[in-house]
């Protein structure tokens, strides 16, 4: 018996990382980039305003946040008007992707999603065991390829828009 001892659906996943950091990806060329629009960061560096307030709770830090984000959550739901059991508060997208995933997609569901999607969705799709079923994206076809996968009885529905147009295609598909 070899260890570690993997479950089988562990044992059946790619070796593939979701997503490569950029600071992976520098390593890898050997330079910086002068801009990391992959990752989400403005070019400008962080506001005034954000560092003051990370300098304002900095005596703070060193507890243990609210696990339930009461706070935030609150405060959140006064200013959309909306009851806080609406809201969920997590760690980023990849977290919440994988609450999604978690809620809806059970061993063997088929789960719908878009050719060039976020690739973490597939990734906790393959991870929890759905059934992972691609539509390709070509801008005034996507309707006719969705309209192909809607035949299947899928458990959740991923659809990544490249541009406008194509959402505007989807929508007269509807």
């Amino acid at each position: 018996m070899s260890y570690p001892r993997y479950t089988k659906l562990i044992d059946s996943l790619p070796a593939t990382v979701p997503f490569v950091g950029p600071e992976a990806q520098e390593r890898e060329r050997g330079a910086v980039f002068l801009a990391r629009l992959g990752a989400n960061e403005s070019v400008f560096g962080p506001s005034p305003n954000a560092i003051q307030a990370m300098r304002d709770a900095a005596a703070e830090i060193w507890q243990y946040g609210d696990p339930t984000s009461h706070a935030l959550s609150t405060a959140l739901a006064a200013y959309h008007d909306i009851g806080i059991d609406n809201l969920v508060v997590g760690e980023g997208i990849d977290g919440l992707l994988s609450y999604i995933v978690r809620m809806l997609v059970g061993p063997g569901d088929a789960v719908v999603t878009s050719d060039g999607a976020y690739p973490t969705f597939n990734y906790h799709v393959l991870g929890f065991g759905g059934a992972l079923h691609k539509v390709p994206y070509r801008a005034l076809s996507l309707s006719l390829a969705l309209s192909r996968s809607l035949a299947l009885a899928f458990s959740l529905l991923f659809l990544s828009f490249l541009s406008f147009l194509s959402f505007l295609s989807f929508l007269s598909f509807l």
